[in-house]
């Protein structure tokens, strides 16, 4: 695994902004529309799950991750605004969709170490919602902001830890020095490189090596609609390519 870059040049380029401007606003998570709302902690892991009632067969299970600062991170989010609007989209299409609350990690201090935890905790939110709702786990797709999509990028390129997912949705998260992932990747960016740290958006995708397996069913969007750190609204296009990946 590779320590990014930028860990090299924080105290000089003030470059956590990044990570510490992102903070999701609170918002309305009372049930409505049909959609059951619901934190729940199993598994040695808590996480916010969105369930729409009466349904006997879900498509598949998405699992989300918030953003943090990155030089003194708590636990994950369950509160933003951008992680429960995907969940509420993808919960009323009838997938299992929840917020994990990944545990408090050393973030830049140690970042491959971040990347592992963030990862351990999103396999066990998988791994309970998978039980309790008779789906296999390989039906399933995780995504992250900002934080959550730094940690994703870095272990699914240097581990196979989730390699049993369907694919990575990465909304302003990027990583240096990667050409290959264990899974396929859906990198999302504003344009002017606002994601320090390496790659993202379709320079991430075009940097993939042209013989990786999984190059194919990856995609990569530099937004020319916003030009700040998760300064655009993708729920829509996280979804589509979510619920690609699913229909396989």
């Amino acid at each position: 695994m590779k320590t990014p870059f930028f860990l090299k040049l924080v105290c000089c380029t003030g470059l956590l902004a990044f990570l510490i401007s992102y903070c999701g606003k609170d918002a309305d998570n009372k049930p409505k529309d049909g959609i059951n709302v619901v934190v729940e902690t199993a598994n040695g892991v808590t996480y916010k799950l969105f369930v729409k009632e009466g349904v006997a067969d879900y498509n598949g299970i998405l699992v989300m991750g918030s953003g943090n600062d990155a030089e003194n991170p708590g636990p994950g989010s369950l509160d933003g605004d951008t992680e429960i609007a995907l969940c509420r989209k993808a919960a009323e299409n009838n997938y299992v969709a929840a917020i994990v609350k990944y545990r408090k990690t050393p973030g830049l201090a140690n970042w491959d170490a971040s990347s592992d935890i963030v990862a351990e905790d999103y396999d066990k939110c998988i791994t309970t919602l998978a039980g309790k709702f008779g789906l296999d786990k390989n039906r399933s797709v995780v995504g992250g902001y900002s934080y959550a999509a730094y940690m994703l990028l870095n272990n699914t390129a240097w581990t196979a830890k989730l390699a049993y997912c369907q694919g990575v949705l990465a909304a302003c998260g990027a990583i240096e020095g990667a050409t290959y992932f264990h899974l396929p990747i859906y990198t999302v960016t504003c344009s002017g490189s606002p994601d320090p740290g390496g790659l993202s958006g379709k320079a991430l995708y075009d940097a993939i090596n042209n013989t990786s397996p999984f190059k194919l069913k990856s995609e990569g969007v530099t937004d020319t609609g916003c030009n700040s750190h998760c300064g655009g609204n993708w729920t829509n296009q996280l979804f589509a390519k979510m619920q690609n990946w699913l229909a396989a």
